[in-house]
């Protein structure tokens, strides 16, 4: 007789998606990055991110970042990561996953 296996959530189904303005992107507050052998997450949030201007979504501390601008990032150092928010026209489209 078999038994049922539980079906457990993918780590996709968590995956959201938020623009943040061009001119707030500057203050999200990423760390980690490839040269710290870390994929780039939402750093520690405390007032900064009350002052980011969101078009829609929103970012939480921790939250795994997987693309910017449609780019993916895992694998990139953080300044890489910087350098395309910075680079982007309009909104910085940015994809994360909670863990």
């Amino acid at each position: 007789m078999f038994k049922a296996v539980p079906k457990k959530s993918h780590w996709s189904a968590r995956v959201s998606e938020c623009a943040v303005r061009r001119d707030a992107a500057a203050r999200v507050p990423l760390q980690g990055g490839a040269e710290d052998g870390e994929f780039v997450y939402v750093g520690r949030v405390d007032h900064v991110l009350s002052s980011v201007t969101y078009e829609h979504g929103s970012l939480t501390e921790g939250d795994l970042l997987l693309e910017v601008a449609a780019l993916p990032v895992s694998g990139l150092p953080l300044y890489d990561v910087l350098s395309a928010m910075r680079s982007s026209a309009g909104p910085v489209t940015l994809k994360t996953v909670r863990p």
